[in-house]
């Protein structure tokens, strides 16, 4: 049985080194551009050649993440980049843009191509999507359960990765709009601000607390560290081929730390699977290095509060004890665990927040110690008000540390291979080498010098052994040396040391081919991509007269919209709690009354649809078949290519897609779609700049609110709903409009959908009004309003305005400017103002 992969994080060349000699089966990095953490060290090209070598030696597999979003004009410095991740022969490149899957695909067939989580894929349906496209691998969305996983191995082949280990995103990855609106980072770009690390209260809608931060804690959205060590057999039932542990923006300490414990921990399994169970040892390490507290995430079920870290965003350590004793400005603690000079610690104080420090020195009974043991009551020196029963926590272990450090800085404690030489050696005739290591490579070879009679010293057994022996900083120990020698013979000390290069050198080779691709050479390379260009057409900005298109969530809003003057209504399949929302009745009814009016009615398929839902929502599509659509609406890779699985001739393409470049219109063309909304990141300068741009039906949204995170964690049913992994919600948002309030006293909007999951919308909503003649001389083919959590009233005043203004805006020409009354109409609907979001500021 192949065992699974161990995937290991690397942030840079210390982290590397520590992954592959704490046992990785494989590395995933950055390099220096088109990596979604940017903020890591990341690598040059010269450091991604010299670790791809030091892995191949190993037999270690380097996996490069080039999975941020690529706008059109960075292309140029894509194309080059990649050609230069093969040369550095790494294994495979992780994408989160289909564009840049497309380049890869067509000018370097032979790389192995790995789906980002940012790709949010987490059903068979985008698997197959992207098997059809030359993908080999898939990183699961961290929200995928066990129970789904099961089923996506039954009807997919694709090798599966999943994390396991480490910080958890509250949004799906590659979802979340929220740190680029709040503060001009995209986390889709690599510039993640980590807003969910940030401080929240939840509120209701004019700002009244619903919960005290002082008791639930402040950082509502600040998930638990994930931890999987106790599940090796279950993830290894389920199919998976690769575990991954988070963390290329740790430190290499941590990262040696956690990979050495899964490394024992899966080794552990495959030599007995029956007996398996998790060391303490390995329990006490992995809290000890780094923790938010720990979590299954969603692997077993939805945990609710179990899933959060509402109290602190950052490191807990591990609990040492409590103060049995206090006196000025000395504690004394009944250790549970070892302390040293040198670790740090923290207290948790009852009132007045957290005291820490790094212990200077260390009393057992008045006598100043280096180390104390568990079960010793020990004494040293604090500031603040610490008080007797306070919980005391060690945030730094200088011995697990320098332990780490010596695994990868350390010759005497790196990992070495075993190797086997035997040697033939007789007068007249050349050495002959026979040499294997302990993965099974060999190979055969003779040296330079005729052997000679000895005339003084013989040649010995001990001075073969001392000269083969040095092999210094190779990735090999001598293990085994027979010496056949004839005689008493003579052999130049510097032969020997030449016969030991060879075999280094020699072994070294076969061990890297194993992992050559043979890529084409540069011409052949971008003479592909020349071809791929070639099927993308020349801009044509012309003046159109663009369509009106309405997302709406309920009957109520389809009227609004068709009164309003919608050219296209999109019909959100998957409703909001306290809301009216469409069923398989009423939404044949509007689509029918949509028809009357000669009004296109499109369905928006579900955003998220595991895999035990999606033959329910084939079934019901079948179902509305017989209402002859205008269309279904997708915003995953699993319902596009279910809607094209089911005949579907006429798909749109929705923002959660991330459109960002024409290449990946192109790789969506392949797929059946016939218009699509690109990504809400652009500006307009960019969007103007689309090859695609008057060949294609394009559309963006200009006007609404839509939501910046979507997630499986509700903090409403959470915090007021005592939601956890053994009690479920017991609806505890009806009636409530709940909103987090910033450290700004800003309100983001909450909404739950009829599946709970959670919708955070962005403080104030989308207007492009007073930029619309911009837009409208764009050559956009339709501007989108989101009125999916809207009223009717709402959804028909809003409409009429943009219907005006684009009917005016045909008739007058340039001569059409804002109207001030409607403007006032916007101003009294949403007093606390709008937002034009990325369309003239863009991301960073």
């Amino acid at each position: 049985m192949k065992k699974i992969e161990l995937l290991a994080p690397a942030g840079g060349m210390e982290a590397f080194r520590a992954a592959v000699e704490n046992g990785a089966d494989a590395v995933y990095l950055g390099g220096s551009m088109f990596s979604a953490r940017q903020n890591a060290d990341n690598f040059t090209i010269e450091e991604l050649k010299e670790a791809v070598d030091y892995a191949h030696q190993r037999r270690v597999r380097v996996y490069v993440a080039v999975n941020t979003l690529v706008s059109n004009e960075e292309v140029g410095h894509l194309i080059p980049y990649l050609y230069q991740l093969a040369q550095c022969q790494v294994d495979a490149v992780i994408v989160q843009d289909l564009g840049v899957a497309g380049i890869i695909r067509q000018g370097l067939p032979q790389m192995e191509l790995h789906a980002s989580t940012q790709m949010a894929v987490h059903n068979s349906q985008g698997i197959k999507f992207l098997e059809e496209r030359g993908f080999s691998r898939v990183v699961l969305a961290r929200e995928v359960s066990f129970e789904n996983i099961k089923l996506i191995r039954e009807r997919t082949s694709m090798e599966l990765e999943t994390f396991v280990h480490g910080a958890l995103c509250i949004c799906f990855s590659g979802q979340c709009l929220m740190s680029s609106m709040i503060g001009g980072r995209s986390g889709n770009r690599g510039h993640c601000a980590q807003p969910c690390r940030m401080k929240y209260s939840l509120v209701e809608k004019k700002g009244k607390l619903l919960a005290q931060p002082d008791i639930i804690g402040e950082h509502l959205l600040s998930p638990r560290d994930l931890k999987m060590i106790e599940h090796i057999p279950e993830l290894v039932a389920a199919g998976i081929t690769s575990l991954k542990i988070e963390g290329r923006m740790k430190r290499p300490e941590y990262v040696a730390t956690v990979v050495r414990n899964y490394r024992e921990a899966i080794d552990s399994f495959y030599q007995d699977p029956e007996k398996y169970s998790v060391a303490p040892n390995w329990e006490k390490e992995l809290e000890q290095i780094f923790n938010r507290d720990f979590t299954t995430g969603y692997f077993f079920n939805n945990q609710g509060k179990d899933l959060m870290s509402y109290k602190r965003p950052n490191n807990r350590g591990l609990l040492i004890g409590r103060i049995t004793k206090v006196k000025k400005d000395i504690i004394w603690v009944k250790l549970t665990e070892p302390l040293t000079v040198g670790d740090g610690y923290e207290i948790w104080v009852s009132k007045g927040g957290r005291i820490a420090g790094e212990l200077k020195e260390l009393f057992v009974q008045g006598q100043k110690v280096a180390k104390a043991d568990s079960g010793q009551e020990v004494s040293f020196k604090v500031s603040g008000s610490p008080r007797i029963g306070d919980r005391v926590f060690k945030t730094h272990d200088t011995e697990l540390i320098q332990k780490a450090r010596e695994s990868y800085l350390s010759p005497k404690v790196t990992r070495k291979i075993d190797l086997f030489l035997e040697l033939d050696i007789e007068e007249g005739k050349k050495i002959k080498v026979k040499a294997e290591d302990s993965e099974g490579y060999s190979l055969e070879l003779w040296g330079d010098f005729v052997v000679e009679k000895a005339q003084k010293h013989p040649l010995s057994i001990e001075t073969l052994q001392q000269q083969l022996n040095r092999l210094g900083n190779t990735p090999f120990q001598l293990a085994r040396l027979k010496a056949n020698i004839c005689g008493e013979v003579m052999v130049p000390v510097s032969e020997l040391n030449q016969i030991r290069r060879n075999v280094v050198e020699g072994l070294l080779k076969h061990r890297e081919e194993e992992f050559t691709k043979n890529f084409p050479d540069k011409k052949q390379y971008l003479e592909a991509i020349k071809e791929l260009d070639r099927t993308i057409p020349r801009p044509k900005p012309e003046k159109v007269k663009p369509l009106l298109s309405v997302t709406v969530g309920n009957p109520q809003g389809v009227q609004g919209a068709l009164e309003g003057g919608a050219d296209l209504i999109y019909l959100n399949w998957v409703g909001l709690k306290n809301k009216p929302f469409f069923n398989l009745d009423n939404i044949g009814e509007s689509i029918e009354l949509c028809h009357k009016k000669k009004v296109k009615a499109i369905i928006r398929l579900p955003r998220l649809v595991y895999d035990r839902e999606l033959d329910k929502l084939a079934k019901d599509l079948r179902h509305l078949q017989k209402y002859d659509l205008d269309g279904l609406m997708a915003g995953n890779l699993g319902a596009l290519n279910l809607a094209r699985q089911m005949g579907f001739k006429n798909i749109y393409g929705d923002y959660p897609l991330n459109i960002f470049n024409d290449y990946t219109i192109r790789q969506l063309l392949n797929g059946d779609i016939n218009q699509v909304t690109l990504s809400p990141e652009l500006t307009l300068e960019q969007i103007k700049k689309f090859s695609f741009l008057g060949n294609f039906p394009l559309e963006i949204i200009v006007h609404g609110n839509f939501p910046l995170m979507i997630s499986e964690h509700c903090v409403v049913g959470s915090v007021l709903g005592n939601k956890n992994s053994q009690n479920p919600c017991k609806g505890a948002c009806a009636g409530i409009e709940a909103g987090l309030k910033d450290r700004m006293n800003f309100i983001f909007p909450l909404e739950m959908d009829n599946n709970c999951r959670m919708l955070v919308y962005n403080t104030k909503p989308l207007n492009l009004y007073k930029d619309l003649k911009e837009i409208l001389t764009s050559g956009i083919n339709t501007i989108r309003i989101e009125g999916r959590k809207e009223n009717a009233r709402w959804i028909k005043t809003v409409t009429q305005i943009y219907r005006k203004a684009i009917e005016d805006w045909v008739r007058e020409g340039n001569r059409w400017e804002p109207n001030q009354r409607d403007w006032k109409v916007f101003e009294d609907l949403e007093p606390a103002g709008y937002t034009t979001g990325h369309y003239f500021r863009g991301v960073l």
